[in-house]
């Protein structure tokens, strides 16, 4: 049975002000919302086989929901990257060398959420970091090579601490701490961690 109002989470309303000479349709726009959530960029090669690359956003290392347009919510200890966005326009998404002209207003409420709304926020946060499997069920890239790793098959140093440093910011955030230990997927995940640690 899920936990009700037992997590706290920030509401952030936000708006983009860009100048009227500044279509609508501009890439501004685009390149906002893509500093914001990252995106998906398909790639596909010689060999007629397309890739699917994640490029990073400010909240793309932070569980969060979408309640609706131009707003989200996330944990508290995680809004000083959001807001440090909406002052300087500094992302891992775009390199602007200035934050370009436009700014950022937004209001800021406390929210009690259910641990079930935490945990798919979770869930989908590992689904955008680990994008080579499709079923979050699996995480694939995590648990493979921990079962590798428990059965002392050879495996790649770099393999896994790219593994661990996409991980690491998921088992560090709060919510993840509150929660992990009641659904299955997300303590098969800090297990193959916990494996690929030691």
């Amino acid at each position: 049975m899920w936990g009700v109002g037992l997590l706290k989470g920030y509401f952030v309303q936000y708006k983009f002000i860009i100048p009227e000479t500044t279509k609508h349709s501009s890439y501004t726009y685009q390149k906002l919302f893509r500093a914001l959530y990252g995106y998906t960029q398909n790639v596909t090669k010689a060999n007629g086989k397309t890739y699917h690359y994640h490029r990073k956003g400010i909240l793309s290392e932070i569980p969060y929901i979408r309640p609706g347009k131009n707003c989200v919510i996330i944990p508290p200890k995680s809004f000083s990257s959001l807001d440090s966005f909406f002052k300087t326009g500094k992302n891992p998404s775009h390199y602007w060398r200035v934050k370009g002209d436009w700014k950022a207003v937004f209001y800021l409420d406390e929210k009690n959420l259910e641990e079930k709304q935490v945990v798919d926020a979770i869930r989908e946060q590992i689904k955008r970091c680990y994008q080579g499997g499709a079923d979050i069920g699996q995480i694939p890239e995590l648990t493979i090579l921990a079962d590798k790793h428990k059965n002392n098959e050879p495996l790649s140093k770099d393999k896994i601490q790219l593994a661990l440093n996409e991980a690491e910011p998921i088992v560090s955030n709060p919510w993840f701490k509150e929660v992990y230990q009641k659904d299955s997927t997300l303590k098969q995940f800090f297990e193959a961690y916990r494996t690929l640690k030691q």
